[in-house]
Parts: structure tokens; C-alpha cells; sequence
């Protein structure tokens, strides 16, 4: 039984209680990839004991032995905090379910922390905290679950993992761009992006000549990595913004934006379309691997799926404002998601594009003598060619690289002359070979130690042409075949961590360099320049060394044929920027997948209807599994189930498997077939297509069915008033006059308007939580009700006196407050009137709580 590695490159995007539904998916592919494992795996905990043992029959079915391995993970929002914790656990040996005494382990965690409990999330009355919500809590806890996860690791880590948290940055942040005429403008970018690795990745020092791998893990500080993926979840108003330390603003973990400047303030990733794809795949390129292997990319998301596409509203009519206004707010979470599809399909063609037609000639080549021989014609003939095209690349990528503080260029200046040309070649450099049409790998030096000449881009393309026909080769090759091709596809390995080193290192000499091709004889400079850097590195003889290895192993065939692919496929795209890419399959993991568990029921019509209204985490701006306890143990069934729907076909899994498997997840969870069936059709008839505020009242509904709950509701909404002053000073002032249960305000105007809005801040309370005490509002003197009636008596006794005593000045001031009067009366009957309807018209609009729960 051979082995065959499922390499899995996690993107988790989602946010605020959805990170309930995402857990219960991590939770599994977790328990996939352990029970896929080696020995050395963390075993499952007795309850999973059986899935476990079906995934890893599933992986080993055929004649090969599949091991499922998560290697780099990416996360913004809620999924920066579960692909943290994922990681985590992976990096040291771990697993996402240490203790399993009352259920999974991760479950237990979301459950609790996702209860809106006072003194803990939410917090006590009068603590102070900017948000909502309580940050400082909610770190030492993302802290603690991070911690507890890497304490139980009691094995090595199998495989390295690398993950990417992004987060969203206040204030000023930019970078400068420039037009063909040369004028700078900003471009405003509040993109942060934060790497860490547990990769031992080889380092070059140049000056000895010498690589050197350094063990370090960078997912071993859980208090650096709670404070990444915090600032991830910090979803606006719900949380405060996270100060960003200089240990977090240091190179790494920081990898965008540069410079490093510590000290600003980061809020959710998700505010932002920030799902990093590009340094995912450069790590999936970088990554090397020494046998047969199926790359994916992997985006969980919790989005519906594909529906029936319309342009009509419902209605005849012309929209209204509210439609409008409603509609627009809702366009930008379409551009993140369509940008994230679009920018996938992008890379995909890229990965595609650079590689598979030269991978093809090159694999052709190999087998064909007369194809091989006519490229070597080739070759010969176009290496001039190639040689001034190097020429012009190589100094535009060093000038590119150069611009490490995020300018960037938009014209055509950086295209260099012919005349430039021919001056860089009518000198030796080390990073460009003569264009004397010479194709040989290695030259020897003065010393007779072997050369290269060809610069590092195509040091790291031949040898990753030579990789991927080894690793076809290995997936295809008779088992007896397969030992010595895996020692080739070795040596090809480590050759390339050497390329990748000896680049990463010259990276760092030119982002410290000072090049520029704008003066005159700029174009020679650089070259000059780029000598330098290329001499103190000693490249040519590094990279001599590591290919003469490679040579003693796979043989000169190999990499002659490479290069001839190179010089022919490369001679007339100079500046063509290096694209690390690899072959990679795309799956989206959502909720709108069929439940097969429920393929006997008529509930799973109803299911697949749902689409992704079929979890909590998605209604009430995705609040909603904050409801009830219950609430979020439905999501993370929700997510275990929808795991074992993708990654079971994905693995090749017939329906009966997958319905079977999801039976025994039931069975896992303490839940019965005939209750998730009963909870499929609550949902369809809480959460109809158009709920609206109906989610709200269901969510309401839910909470006021425990003391518990009610207490939760009390104390949200006694936050939410209190935050208020965040609006401005004034205004949150007259919030908590209007809306706070026990305010009493400090301004006769502040107390005028807490007893006017009186009936209705009552009705909202009431509608809102059942037993919540307010404090009575006084009544201002002047809506007393016998004011009018005092006021117009004491108008009398002056006619009676301006009678009596036949006084003009009498008689006015009697008329003048009979007439004040009658406007109190007017007044005072106009504001009782007013109240009364204030009041009915919330009434009418709020539901009252429902009397029993639903829920189980």
C-alpha cells in the first residue's frame, strides 16, 4: 500500500456567532486528519471512536494509504479564531478535544463562551469598556483556549502548518502610487495580515556560504496569537478595538503593511474583503513535498449556494428609499464574497497558466528524442534572446523588490531601452548569463568550482519543472518503482528549500537597497547594484553546489531539459513577475450542502431549502446563535455534519457512507434523528425567507424562557444604553434618558423628556425581557394635570378683582393667564394624547413574548 498525501490549505471567513458553526467543522477535519495519521497521532476520545475509524477506512480503501494533512490555514473574523486554535493544535502535537468527559472538548468552549452571560461577555453594571461587549474578558479567554490546546500536546507535530490572521486597521493607513507622469497620489489600504509557522525553513548566510535550519514555532506563544486572532473577531461596536503591541507589529508576525510601525488600533478582518489567497498559495508553492500528493484549497464559508438569478423585484412598482437604502447596505458583503470567488478563479488560471504548458512541453521532451532535440535548437537559437530579456527582468525585479515600502509604479518607465540593454552586456554580471548561446547549467570558476549563471528566478522554476514531472511519475509509477523516484523527488526537495533560501536572503539585501531606474544610467546602476548583492551572497557558488548535488542524483538529463524549457518559454517575457503556483483542486465547504442522514425524511427537503438559514449563526446580522445554549449545539452539529457531507466526497465517499457516518455524528452529540428533524421544521417556520425582524422575536423568545436568558437580555440591553455616549456625549445623554431603566438625569430637559417617553421606554421593556424593573420617571411640574385648572382659577380671581376694583391692568393679566391657561390645557392634553399613541403604536409593532419556549 503506497501512501498518498491530502494536502489542505484552509480558508475560514465568517464572523460573530457563526464561529459556533465553524467550530463543529474544525472540530472534524481535526478528527479526519488525526485518524488519518501515524501512530503518533493524539487518539480520538471514546465518542468519536467509530467516526474515527470510518474516516480512516475511508482514507485507506484501494491500493493506497491517504493521510489527510492541513498545512496552511487562513482565517479572518470567527475564523481567524477557530483556524488559530486549529493550528495550535496541530503545531504541537495536540488535538481540538483534550478532555472529553462531558462532549467535544471545542463544543463545551463555544457553548460557554458564547452565552451573553453578565460579569463575564457582557459587562457589570458599571464597569467601563467601550464596547458592548467585554474585550479584556474576551481575550483571557481566546488566551485560554489557546493555551489548553497547545498544553495537551503530547506527541511531535506530523506535518508543519502556517497560519494567516487578518485584522483591519483605524486611522490613516495608505500607501503611495504613481502615475505615468510621475505624480504620487495615495491609495488608502486597511489591510493587516499576520503570519505565524511552525516550519523549520532553512536560512542562507551568504557570508559563509551556509544554510542553517533553526526549530521554532511560532504557534508556541498563545498570549501573541490570542491577541492576532482577538483583534481578528473584533466585530465593530460588539468589541473594542485591539492595540497593536510591538511584539505583533514586529516582521513576523506583521507581513502587511510595511513598514513596521507598532501602535495601531485593529478591528474585525472581516470589515474588510481580506481573505488572504495570494500568501496561502506562495506558502502551498513553497512547501515542499516528497511523494505523491492532491493539493486543496479549501474555503469554508457560510453562504447559501447557487439559487435562481433574477433581476426583478417582486413588486411592479418603483422601489422605495428604504428598499434602496436597505439594498445598498447589503452590496458590500456581496463584493467580499464575489471578490473572494473572483480572486480564486484568478489564481487558479494563474496557477494553471504558469505552469502547465511548459510542464507539458518539458514533460514531452523527456519522452520524445525528436521533440527533445528540436528544443535543444531551440534553445540555442533563442538563448541570445533570453539572455537580454534576463537583462531587463532582473533589474525591473530588483527595482520591484526594492519598493518595499508598498510603492507602487503605474507606468511604463521601468520598460528599459535597447541601448540600456547592450550597456549591462557588455559586462559580466552573476546574474545573467552571456548572450553567447551557451545552454550549459554549470560553468566552472576560476577555482574549478562549479557556477551558476542564470539567476535565481530560473534556478527555483527549472527545479520546480523538475518536481512536478517526478511527482506525476511517482502517482503513476509500479510500487517497486517508486523508492528511487522518491529519492530524486528528495534531492529535488531540498535543492529547492536552497533556491528559496538563497532568494528569501537576497530579498532582504535588496528591500535595504536604494534603487531607482529614473536618473540617467539609472538602468546601469541598478545593475551594478544587483552585482554587488549577488557577490556578497556568493550565489553563483551556492547555487553550483546545490544543483551539482542534484545533478549526482537525477542525472544531467533532467535538468538540461529544464533549462531548454526555460530559455525557450522565457525569452520574450522579461519582466514577467516571479509567481510561486502550484496545481491546486477547489472546494467551498458551506451549509447549503444536502443532508444525506435525512434522505428517507421529508424534513430533508425542507433542509435543503433552508440553505444556510439552517443554522442560528446566520439570522439577526449573525448574532443569532447567541440565543440560547441550545442555539449554538445545533451549529455545531450543523458543522460536523456539513464536514462530513464536503470531505467525504471529497475523500471519494459513496451517499450511504456519508449517511451512515452523519448517523453516528447524531449519536456522538446525544442527538436523536426524530429532533433534528423536529428542529428542521421549527427553523423553516421562525426563519422564513424573509424574517425580518421575526428572527429577532424568536431570538427574544428563546431567552426569556430561563432566568438565566432574561438576566442575559437585561443586562445586553442595559449595555447597549450605556455605550450610547460612544455616539457623542449628547446623544448618549439622551439615550439613557430615554431608553435606561434606572436613569435618572441630571437636566430639568433630560427629565422632561425621561417622563414624556415614559409609556414607551415601559412597553419596550416589557416587550424586550419580562420582570424588568424601571425606575419611575417624576412628572414635571408643568404636565401636573391640576396646573391647568390652578392656572385658570387663579385667572378668575384676577377678573373678579379687575371687576371690583375697575382696574385695566388686572383685567389684562387675568386675560393673559386664562390665556396660559388654556394653552396648558391644550399642551397637556396633547402630550398625554401623544404618549398614549407613542405607546400603542409599539404595541402594535411589538410582539409580546411568547408564553413557552419551542426550543429543546
Amino acid at each position: 500500500m503506497s501512501d498518498h498525501e491530502i494536502r489542505i490549505a484552509l480558508v475560514l471567513n465568517g464572523g460573530v456567532s457563526l464561529a459556533v458553526w465553524m467550530g463543529g467543522v474544525t472540530h472534524e477535519l481535526d478528527l479526519i486528519r488525526r485518524a488519518s495519521g501515524g501512530a503518533e497521532a493524539p487518539k480520538p476520545q471514546p465518542y468519536d471512536a467509530v467516526i474515527a475509524d470510518r474516516w480512516r477506512e475511508l482514507c485507506r480503501r484501494g491500493e493506497e494509504r491517504r493521510r489527510v494533512v492541513v498545512d496552511v490555514i487562513a482565517g479572518t473574523s470567527a475564523g481567524g479564531l477557530n483556524g488559530s486554535l486549529l493550528a495550535t493544535a496541530i503545531a504541537n502535537g495536540s488535538t481540538l478535544d483534550p478532555d472529553g468527559d462531558d462532549g467535544p472538548w471545542l463544543r463545551q468552549k463555544w457553548v460557554a463562551l458564547g452565552s451573553l452571560d453578565v460579569g463575564k461577555l457582557v459587562p457589570a453594571a458599571g464597569v467601563k469598556s467601550p464596547s458592548v461587549l467585554d474585550g479584556t474578558y474576551f481575550l483571557r479567554q481566546v488566551e485560554e483556549l489557546l493555551k489548553g490546546v497547545a498544553d495537551a500536546g503530547e506527541s511531535a507535530a506530523e506535518e508543519p502548518v502556517t497560519l494567516f490572521v487578518t485584522a483591519s486597521g483605524l486611522g490613516v493607513q495608505q500607501f503611495e502610487a504613481k502615475d505615468a507622469a510621475g505624480q504620487a497620489f495615495v491609495v488608502p489600504d486597511h489591510r493587516y495580515l499576520y503570519g505565524f509557522t511552525s516550519e523549520d525553513a532553512p536560512t542562507y548566510d551568504g557570508t559563509h556560504r551556509r544554510f542553517t535550519t533553526q526549530q521554532k514555532n511560532g504557534l508556541k506563544d498563545t498570549e501573541l496569537l490570542a491577541r492576532a486572532a482577538r483583534a481578528s473577531a473584533s466585530f465593530p461596536a460588539a468589541f473594542g478595538p485591539v492595540l497593536e503591541t510591538p511584539e505583533l507589529a514586529a516582521e513576523p508576525p506583521r507581513m502587511r503593511p510595511q513598514p513596521v510601525e507598532s501602535g495601531a488600533w485593529l478591528i474585525d478582518g472581516g470589515v474588510l474583503d481580506n481573505a488572504p489567497f495570494g500568501p496561502v498559495l506562495d506558502v502551498v508553492a513553497r512547501r515542499p513535498v516528497n511523494g505523491k500528493a492532491t493539493r486543496y484549497v479549501l474555503y469554508v464559508v457560510p453562504s447559501a449556494g447557487i439559487g435562481r438569478a433574477s433581476t426583478a423585484l417582486p413588486a411592479a412598482k418603483q422601489p422605495s428609499w428604504r428598499v434602496a437604502a436597505l439594498s445598498a447596505v447589503q452590496f458590500p458583503r456581496e463584493v467580499d464574497f464575489r471578490s473572494d470567488v473572483e480572486q480564486l478563479e484568478r489564481l487558479l488560471l494563474e496557477a494553471d497558466a504558469s505552469w502547465s504548458d511548459t510542464q507539458r512541453l518539458f514533460d514531452r521532451c523527456l519522452a520524445q528524442p525528436a521533440e527533445r532535440a528540436r528544443l535543444q535548437a531551440a534553445a540555442t537559437a533563442l538563448q541570445p534572446a533570453y539572455s537580454r530579456g534576463r537583462a531587463a527582468g532582473g533589474v525591473w525585479e530588483a527595482v520591484t523588490i526594492a519598493s518595499h515600502d508598498q510603492s507602487t509604479v503605474l507606468d511604463a518607465a521601468t520598460a528599459l531601452s535597447e541601448n540600456e540593454i547592450d550597456d549591462i552586456l557588455r559586462t559580466d554580471h552573476p546574474w545573467v548569463p552571456d548572450p553567447d548561446g551557451s545552454t550549459a547549467v554549470l560553468h566552472d570558476d576560476a577555482e574549478g568550482n562549479p557556477s551558476w549563471l542564470w539567476g535565481t528566478g530560473a534556478a527555483e522554476r527549472i527545479v520546480r519543472l523538475i518536481l512536478r514531472s517526478l511527482r506525476t511519475q511517482v502517482s503513476t509509477a509500479p510500487h517497486e518503482e517508486r523508492a528511487e523516484l522518491e529519492k530524486r523527488l528528495t534531492a529535488a526537495s531540498d535543492c529547492l528549500l536552497k533556491v528559496q533560501a538563497v532568494r528569501d536572503a537576497l530579498d532582504v539585501q535588496l528591500a535595504a537597497a536604494h534603487l531607482d531606474l529614473r536618473p540617467a544610467g539609472g538602468a546601469e546602476a541598478v545593475a551594478v547594484g544587483l552585482n554587488d548583492i549577488f557577490e556578497q551572497l556568493q550565489v553563483q557558488r551556492t547555487l553550483g553546489d546545490a544543483f551539482a548535488a542534484l545533478v549526482q542524483v537525477i542525472g544531467w538529463d533532467l535538468v538540461d531539459t529544464a533549462l531548454e524549457v526555460e530559455i525557450v518559454s522565457r525569452c520574450t517575457s522579461a519582466r514577467t513577475p516571479q509567481q510561486r503556483s502550484a496545481p491546486f483542486q477547489f472546494l467551498r465547504l458551506g451549509p447549503d450542502i444536502p443532508l444525506a442522514v435525512l434522505d428517507e425524511l421529508q424534513e430533508g427537503s425542507i433542509a435543503n431549502q433552508l440553505n444556510d438559514r439552517i443554522l442560528y449563526g446566520t439570522q439577526v446580522g449573525h448574532f443569532g446563535a447567541f440565543g440560547a445554549a441550545d442555539w449554538r449545539r445545533w451549529d455545531w452539529l450543523m458543522g460536523r455534519l456539513h464536514c462530513v457531507a464536503h470531505l467525504g466526497a471529497m475523500l471519494g465517499a459513496d451517499a450511504d457512507w456519508i449517511r451512515e457516518t452523519q448517523r453516528q455524528v447524531l449519536q456522538a452529540e446525544g442527538w436523536q434523528l426524530t429532533e433534528v428533524a423536529e428542529r428542521i421544521e421549527r427553523l423553516a417556520r421562525d426563519f422564513p425567507v424573509d424574517a425580518g425582524i421575526a428572527a429577532l422575536v424568536t431570538m427574544r423568545d428563546e431567552l426569556n424562557e430561563s432566568p438565566e436568558g432574561r438576566a442575559i437580555t437585561k443586562g445586553l440591553a442595559d449595555r447597549m444604553v450605556d455605550v450610547s455616549g460612544g455616539l457623542g456625549p449628547q446623544v448618549g445623554n439622551w439615550v439613557k434618558a430615554a431608553a435606561g431603566r434606572k436613569h435618572q438625569p441630571g437636566s430639568w430637559l433630560l427629565r422632561t423628556a425621561r417622563w414624556f417617553t415614559e409609556p414607551a421606554r415601559q412597553t419596550v421593556w416589557e416587550r424586550m425581557v419580562r420582570g424588568a424593573k424601571l425606575t419611575p420617571a417624576p412628572r414635571p411640574t408643568i404636565f401636573q394635570p391640576w396646573l391647568p385648572a390652578a392656572t385658570a382659577a387663579v385667572g378668575v380671581v384676577l377678573l373678579v378683582v379687575a371687576a371690583a376694583v375697575d382696574s385695566v391692568l388686572a383685567g389684562l393679566l387675568a386675560g393673559v393667564v386664562l390665556t396660559l391657561s388654556a394653552v396648558l390645557g391644550v399642551i397637556t392634553w396633547y402630550v398625554r394624547r401623544a404618549r398614549r399613541r407613542i405607546r400603542t403604536w409599539l404595541e402594535n409593532r411589538m410582539p409580546e413574548i411568547s408564553p413557552g419556549s419551542r426550543n429543546r
